[in-house]
C-alpha cells in the first residue's frame, strides 16, 4: 500500500513570503530611515549584540591660500562623519503554533491564513515602537513652528501657503535634507491643508464633477509631503521631518543549532530582517513557530556648529560664514537633531 506525501512548503519560501507581508504592514516606517542588519559589518558589544556603524555625510572645510606671500601654511583638515553606533538589543518574538495538517499548506494557503495573525502582531509592534520614538524624543532644534491664528476674519486661504512657505524656509535654514520632507499633521491643521483649496492642482471652474468632490491621496505643500498624523499626534500638533531623523536597523539575529530545531530560516526586504524557526512539541501534536526580528531606534543628533560672520573673521583661518568650526581638530557638533521640527496649530479666534 503506497503513501501519498502531501506537499510541503519550502521553509525559504515561508520567511519571504512572512518578510514580505510585514514589511507592508509597517505603516509608519515611512517616518523613519529603516536599514538591514545584513548590509552592514558589525561587531558585538561583548553581550552577543549585533552592532551596525551608521555614518552620516561627510564634511571639511576649504581654505584661502596666500600663495604669493606663503605667509602661512596649507591647513590640513580631515573629512570629518558622524558615525553612530547602534546596538541591535531589543528583540521582538511573536510565537504561534500551528497543526500538522496546516505544514501541508500551500503558498496560497499559509500566505492568507496562517501568516497575517503573526506578521500583523510584529508589524503592530513595530509601529509602536516608531510612534513611542517620534513622541519621546527631546532634542528638536525647532520647536515653535506655526500655523493658523490670528482671527477668522484675517485668514484666508492664501495665508496659510504663507505660513507653510515660511516652515519650508525654517527647515531650509535649520539644515533639514530636502529630499523627501515629511508634514506630519494632527487632526485640525490635516484637516485644514488637505481642504485648502490653494493648494488643489486643478481649477474649480472648469474641474469635472467628479473632481470638484475631491480627491484625496497624496498632497504635496511647499516640497513636504501632507501625512495624516490623527492618532499619532494630539489635534492641534503637526511635525515636519526627514525620514533620516531616525535610524531603525533590523537584524535576524544569529541562526540556532540546527539539531534544536525542526528548521531555521532568515531573510530581509525593504530594511526588514526577520527569523522564522519552527519545533516540534509531542505533548501538544502541534507545530511551534517563532518570529524573531532584533531592532533599535537611534536618533542622528548631527547638527554641526558653524561660523557666522563675526566668527569666522574673529577665528583668521580663512573659514567663510558657513563652514564647520573646528576646534583642536574636532568637529564641533551642537547634540541637536536638525532633521525634525516641530509646531502647533491655533483656530482663528471669532
Amino acid at each position: 500500500m503506497s503513501t501519498i506525501q502531501k506537499p510541503f512548503l519550502d521553509p525559504q519560501k515561508r520567511v519571504d513570503l512572512a518578510v514580505a507581508d510585514l514589511a507592508r504592514r509597517v505603516k509608519f516606517s515611512g517616518l523613519v530611515t529603516v536599514i538591514d542588519g545584513e548590509r552592514f559589518e558589525g561587531t558585538t558589544d561583548g553581550a552577543g549584540n549585533p552592532t551596525i556603524w551608521y555614518e552620516t555625510e561627510a564634511t571639511t572645510v576649504a581654505r584661502d591660500y596666500e600663495w604669493r606671500s606663503r605667509t602661512k601654511p596649507i591647513q590640513f583638515d580631515d573629512i570629518f562623519r558622524t558615525r553612530l553606533p547602534i546596538k541591535l538589543n531589543k528583540h521582538i518574538t511573536q510565537g504561534v503554533r500551528t497543526t500538522p495538517e496546516q505544514e501541508a499548506f500551500d503558498e496560497v494557503s499559509y500566505a492568507r491564513d496562517v501568516l497575517p495573525p503573526a506578521t500583523t502582531a510584529v508589524a503592530k509592534k513595530l509601529n509602536a515602537k516608531i510612534e513611542n520614538s517620534l513622541g519621546t524624543t527631546t532634542n528638536w532644534k525647532t520647536t515653535d513652528l506655526a500655523l493658523g491664528g490670528g482671527t477668522a476674519a484675517q485668514w484666508a486661504e492664501e495665508k496659510l501657503v504663507e505660513q507653510l512657505l515660511e516652515i519650508q524656509l525654517r527647515c531650509d535654514a535649520q539644515g533639514m535634507p530636502q529630499g523627501g520632507r515629511k508634514l506630519l499633521a494632527g487632526k485640525n491643521a490635516y484637516v485644514k491643508i488637505a481642504a485648502s483649496k490653494s493648494l488643489r492642482a486643478y481649477d474649480l471652474t472648469t474641474a469635472t464633477s467628479v473632481f470638484k468632490r475631491g480627491v484625496r491621496g497624496y498632497i504635496e505643500v511647499a516640497d513636504m509631503e501632507l501625512v495624516n498624523g490623527v492618532g499619532l499626534l494630539g489635534d492641534d500638533e503637526f511635525v515636519v521631518l526627514h525620514p533620516s531623523w531616525a535610524v531603525m536597523p533590523t537584524h535576524r539575529g544569529e541562526m540556532p543549532d540546527p539539531s534544536f530545531v525542526t528548521w531555521a530560516a532568515a531573510a530581509s526586504v525593504e530594511g526588514f530582517a526577520i527569523r522564522i524557526q519552527r519545533g516540534y512539541d509531542l505533548n501538544f501534536d502541534r507545530n511551534g513557530q517563532v518570529i524573531h526580528t532584533y531592532w533599535n531606534i537611534e536618533e542622528i543628533k548631527d547638527e554641526i556648529s558653524r561660523h557666522t560672520k563675526a566668527s569666522a573673521t574673529s577665528a583668521a583661518d580663512g573659514s567663510e560664514a558657513g563652514d564647520p568650526i573646528i576646534t583642536d581638530d574636532n568637529l564641533v557638533l551642537t547634540g541637536k537633531n536638525v532633521r525634525i521640527a516641530k509646531g502647533a496649530w491655533t483656530t482663528p479666534t471669532a
